[in-house]
């Protein structure tokens, strides 16, 4: 039966290479990226197999590292796009992830009598099932997270070498004997702290990434709204200053110079004609943005309808309105540009309810039918600097635990969001645990007893319950002389 391990030893090498490009950054095409990986990989498997066909499973696994890793390192380091911390770090994860496999298969063929027919199903299933999981769930956002984060990775290359170098040494080849009780316990645990150590270290780099767009997001918002605002300041000035433009016409006109006046009020026209927007309720904030962003429409052949029902105060952030309207209304922008002119309509619709809850809709033209994932987000092709507005949206909603939904019904695209007050911050309480009720009532039995000696007295001639009283009770531990004998004064007590 030993053609069954070497046809798995065969997969496995072949699998190592697969998992490696699922989540690989090719440098070149990848039409030659696969070429070259398959003739390389090819030419590693041939060799490996006629040294193990020389040197037996045992002697491989101990040459594996010098005809094996290496060569395949300096193979697709040539190949990859990124060669830094994060090519290493991928190489570290995938070897360790195969050997790892390989491991766990070789265990269980073990305990199933080392017939190598354990070991041949597990691995030809096992392989293929998580490289499905790896191109299911992490491919995608581990290729976003390889492009968008550049720093961190070297300590995290780090943690994944020394985990390969514990893989290797306390790895149990195939037909060696198996290890004491020791060394069975080093090797599970080793076995165990990997994938926890990985899964941190990825969930670690995700969150790090997501914090960074998001204060990257948050920054390009806070801008935006400072130039809205220093808009609006200057509108108010304009507003403040007419009377004197009023009063500089008036004399113009008195001087019988009506061009001079024709031409100080186009001039004046010209210069509020940016500035100036309709307000579209009574929130300066929310006029704020839509001022910027209905001059953006206009600019881009845009028509925006509004239908804005709100208050001048508001229970939300504004920032956080910001961010919500600033991003559906850019996107919306951006998806109309490419539309013919007459198509080029956007719909805004802008509510607080009775029971003080924001309901924002926006509506633009999709005639593309648009799928979406699993998050309910819009499936679009990731690019530089896109992608980040509706996520950025949905964090918005959670924080206030709203709601958030993008649909698409017959060539339109909607964004419907929810926004629900937060609660007043109420202090926290303290609610006290059953070991503090313990405490509490242990000290309460400890002062009972010493201040009524006499019910300590009775309870110590009581079995077993006598023992616990003499322990707690203070008078056993105190030593003094009575009648030149040592003694206690619980027998001083007892002998009176």
């Amino acid at each position: 039966m030993t053609f069954l391990r070497d046809i798995s030893f065969l997969w496995s090498m072949l699998h190592i290479a697969a998992l490696y490009l699922l989540l690989f950054a090719p440098r070149c095409s990848w039409r030659t990226t696969l070429i070259c990986s398959s003739a390389g990989i090819g030419t590693l498997t041939v060799i490996n197999m006629l040294l193990m066909a020389r040197q037996g499973p045992v002697g491989i696994m101990h040459l594996a590292f010098f005809t094996c890793t290496i060569p395949s390192l300096l193979l697709f380091f040539l190949l990859s796009k990124h060669r830094d911390g994060r090519f290493f770090f991928l190489f570290c994860l995938t070897d360790t992830i195969s050997f790892w496999l390989m491991q766990i298969t070789n265990l269980m063929d073990r305990m199933a009598g080392n017939t190598y027919v354990v070991l041949f199903l597990s691995r030809l299933v096992l392989f293929p099932v998580v490289e499905f999981l790896l191109w299911r769930y992490l491919r995608r956002p581990y290729l976003e997270l390889q492009e968008k984060l550049k720093k961190g990775w070297w300590l995290f290359t780090g943690v994944g070498g020394t985990y390969y170098l514990l893989l290797m040494v306390t790895a149990v080849p195939v037909d060696t004997p198996l290890p004491d009780a020791a060394g069975l316990l080093q090797v599970a645990l080793v076995m165990l702290l990997m994938p926890l150590t990985y899964l941190t270290i990825l969930h670690s780099l995700w969150r790090q990434m997501r914090m960074y767009e998001n204060s990257r997001q948050m920054e390009l918002q806070q801008r935006d709204y400072n130039a809205v605002c220093q808009k609006m300041e200057l509108t108010q000035i304009y507003r403040h200053d007419m009377r004197h433009h009023l009063a500089t016409l008036d004399e113009l006109l008195q001087q019988g110079n009506s061009d001079g006046a024709l031409q100080y009020v186009r001039t004046l026209n010209g210069g509020l004609e940016s500035l100036t927007h309709p307000a579209e309720c009574a929130n300066s904030t929310i006029n704020a943005i839509l001022t910027a962003y209905i001059v953006q429409a206009a600019d881009a052949g845009c028509s925006v309808d509004t239908k804005i029902s709100l208050p001048e105060k508001l229970p939300f952030e504004e920032t956080d309105l910001c961010v919500i309207l600033a991003n559906s209304l850019e996107n919306a922008i951006h998806a109309c540009r490419d539309l013919p002119g007459e198509q080029r309509q956007i719909r805004l619709e802008m509510e607080l309810t009775e029971n003080g809850r924001l309901i924002v809709s926006v509506e633009n033209p999709c005639p593309r039918q648009v799928f979406f994932d699993s998050n309910g987000l819009p499936e679009v092709p990731k690019r530089e600097n896109h992608g980040l507005g509706l996520p950025s949206i949905r964090a918005t909603a959670n924080k206030y635990g709203g709601l958030f939904r993008c649909q698409w019904e017959t060539g339109r695209f909607i964004l419907r969001v929810v926004l629900i007050p937060l609660e007043p911050a109420k202090p926290p309480v303290r609610r006290t645990g059953p070991l503090t009720y313990g405490i509490l009532v242990l000290l309460l039995c400890l002062i009972l007893l010493n201040c009524l000696p006499s019910l300590a007295n009775a309870l110590e001639e009581i079995p077993v319950l006598g023992t616990v009283v003499r322990v707690v009770d203070l008078r056993t531990y105190t030593l003094a002389w009575k009648d030149g004998v040592r003694s206690t004064p619980a027998e001083w007590n007892r002998i009176e």
